[in-house]
Order: C-alpha cells, then sequence, then structure tokens
C-alpha cells in the first residue's frame, strides 16, 4: 500500500520515460504537418492523471529539455510544461479527469495554464513567432496590425483549447487501456477503475 502512495515509485519512473516519448512523437507530429494545435503534452496529463503533479511537472520539464537539445526554443517552455504538469496532477487529484464532462472542464483549465505561461515567453523571448503553426497565425494578426501580445494570446487561447482538450481525452483513452491490475499501482490509479466499473 505504501508503494503506491509513494511520489516516485517504480511504476512511476517507468512511466515517465513512455509519457516523454508520447510528448516528442505528438509534439514532432504537429511540428511537421505545421498544425496550430499542440499536442506534445499527452504525456504529462497521463502522468499527471495516474501519479499527481510533481511527477508530471518533472515528466513536462524532461521532456522540453530532450526536445531542446535539437531545437533550443523548446527550452524556455519548460516553464510551462512544469505548470500544466501541476495542473494535470491537481485537476486528478480532485477527481476532474474520470468523466467525459469533467475531462471538458481539465481540458478549458490547462489550457488556460498554457496560454498565460506561454504567452510571455512567445513575446519577450520569441517576439510573437517560434515558427509553429500557431505562430504564423499570430504573424497574420499581426500583419492586420494588432498588438503582438494580443494575437499572440487571441491565438493561443484557441490552439491551447483544442490541442489540450485533444490531449486529455488521448490521455484518458490511454488510461482505459491499461490493465487493472497495472493501474492500482499508481497513485490515483482506483479512481479510473472505478469509472471502468460504471
Amino acid at each position: 500500500m505504501k508503494k503506491k502512495n509513494e511520489t516516485f515509485s517504480m511504476m512511476v519512473i517507468l512511466l515517465i520515460p513512455v509519457a516523454i516519448a508520447i510528448n516528442i512523437v505528438g509534439g514532432q507530429m504537429t511540428s511537421i504537418l505545421k498544425i496550430p494545435v499542440d499536442l506534445d503534452m499527452i504525456g504529462v496529463i497521463l502522468v499527471g492523471a495516474l501519479a499527481g503533479p510533481l511527477p508530471a511537472a518533472v515528466t513536462g520539464v524532461l521532456t522540453n529539455l530532450i526536445n531542446g537539445i535539437f531545437d533550443p526554443t523548446w527550452i524556455p517552455y519548460a516553464f510551462c510544461a512544469f505548470f500544466i504538469g501541476i495542473s494535470s496532477g491537481l485537476l486528478s487529484k480532485y477527481n476532474m479527469m474520470t468523466k467525459v464532462w469533467k475531462l471538458v472542464i481539465s481540458g478549458i483549465i490547462i489550457a488556460l495554464v498554457g496560454t498565460i505561461t506561454a504567452t510571455p515567453i512567445t513575446v519577450f523571448f520569441f517576439g510573437g513567432a517560434t515558427g509553429g503553426g500557431a505562430s504564423m497565425l499570430a504573424a497574420g494578426l499581426m500583419a492586420t496590425g494588432k498588438q503582438i501580445l494580443e494575437s499572440v494570446l487571441s491565438v493561443y487561447i484557441v490552439t491551447e483549447s483544442v490541442g489540450k482538450l485533444i490531449s486529455v481525452f488521448i490521455a484518458y483513452f490511454i488510461i482505459k487501456a491499461i490493465p487493472e491490475r497495472s493501474l492500482v499501482k499508481y497513485k490515483y490509479g482506483e479512481k479510473f477503475i472505478k469509472t471502468k466499473s460504471n
């Protein structure tokens, strides 16, 4: 029983690299396709839902640092990944990841956290453009005469909402596919077992 409640149990330590790989694949997919939606936090949300805020925050920061080896623009966004991890873990702690309507609310909250933390980084570090799909939309708004901050915020509030809603649901469906004998070994795993039996 004690093992399940440990913040970094062996199961969590084994889950983190898998979650980082999911994040990297999601991030690369959106980058290659140039779609204005980020799917690079699916693994962070997954870890948050099962293991809590701190392991999710670590997963997020490590993802951005690893991605930063190949593309340094990822590194400042480790700050956002940290807070997305904290928020997803807290939402799971308070049973906000077990039903469809709760997943929608959680997706919106995580999107707001992402928007609030990413907007100043995009504006002050990169002048409103990082080269992704969302940046192209923001550049289009700036071309119409809107201010940088207003343009980036307007784009992020939409793209983050769509991206985080998709991410929350993908994480949820991954959890639903995990066997119950494995779920019980995670801090918040039992919450999802109760959902499965309903």
